[in-house]
């Protein structure tokens, strides 16, 4: 199982849920002035703003063209001849600075929706000076400086407790038991790949990337060529921050597969929201969008592209 696919796997039941209580952004009517960009005029709907069961606040902005050559632009990506305008649905964390697109609803004439989009469920880094930096802006609370100083003050050690040791991870019995079960196994049959990618896998979910790295190289050493625990292995580098050597993984998958849309798609993200080389992400993702226009990963890809692109002809 990819990380990807896995953290879609973790993610869809409350996906799912969520989204029989969002709110609907044609009841908005308290609409206020955001942002301009190079097309829109970006308005936010701050009754809307919600805070969701992962400590996210959700909120609705609407975009509308600022004139007919862009509404005419608009409707060719959207597909719809008659909008007029649609709405975006963030959740939006304040702590991390980053956000998840959700819904779009697309709308026509006299207010009508044409259409709902269902967006990702991946958080993305907030560009500094976008429209959704702007709401982040405006619907984040501003901590005290004092609350603030009190929390980044380092505690100090217990009386048995040497500087510098760091507190186990708190696993789950299930996780704990499913890493024994998977050792004794890797220990039993040390050229079992299968093994090695289990053992992995179990350390990628109980969040040890140090471990994972570990055991997906165990895993190569014995197929250098498996895509998959490349891109595992990459996901892993990356949370660690070492983000050439996580390049280096999804670079090799790519090679390797051609059509390695996970590669392609890890890729671009390393280099937009790690490295900030937005023209190499640019041309990762379009050559993402050549080999896949119709998935939901797909429609978040064409997102990125559009919302960096909207984003450089601003003034």
């Amino acid at each position: 199982m990819t990380s990807l696919i896995r953290f879609i796997f973790q993610c869809a039941a409350f996906a799912a849920c969520l989204a029989v209580l969002l709110p609907r952004p044609a009841d908005a009517v308290q609409w206020r002035a955001l942002a301009e960009t190079a097309r829109y005029k970006v308005a936010i709907d701050e009754e809307s703003i919600r805070l969701t069961p992962l400590g996210r606040l959700s909120v609705w902005l609407r975009f509308v063209p600022k004139g007919e050559s862009q509404r005419r632009a608009a409707a060719a990506d959207y597909g719809e001849n008659n909008y007029r305008s649609h709405f975006e649905f963030y959740e939006i964390d304040c702590s991390e600075k980053n956000a998840v697109l959700t819904l779009i609803d697309i709308f026509g004439a006299s207010n009508t929706r044409l259409k709902r989009l269902r967006g990702g469920i991946q958080p993305d880094a907030i560009i500094p000076g976008s429209s959704l930096d702007k709401a982040a802006e405006r619907i984040c609370p501003v901590m005290d400086e004092e609350v603030m100083a009190e929390e980044d003050e380092t505690p100090d050690p217990e009386p048995d407790q040497a500087p510098g040791d760091m507190p186990e991870k708190q696993l789950s019995e299930e996780m704990k038991q499913n890493i024994q079960e998977l050792t004794k196994r890797t220990l039993a049959q040390p050229a079992n790949l299968e093994a090695w990618r289990l053992l992995g896998n179990a350390y990628f979910d109980a969040d040890l990337p140090e471990q994972a790295i570990e055991a997906y190289g165990r895993a190569l050493a014995i197929n250098p060529d498996d895509t998959d625990i490349l891109n595992d292995q990459g996901a892993m580098y990356r949370q660690k921050g070492e983000f050439h050597k996580a390049l280096s993984n999804f670079e090799k998958a790519f090679k390797l597969d051609h059509k390695n849309l996970e590669s392609l798609y890890n890729s671009g993200y390393v280099h937009a929201f790690d490295l900030n080389d937005i023209p190499r992400a640019l041309k990762l993702w379009r050559q993402y969008l050549e080999l896949d226009r119709n998935s939901d990963t797909a429609r978040q890809v064409r997102s990125f592209v559009e919302r960096y692109l909207d984003e450089q002809k601003q003034p």
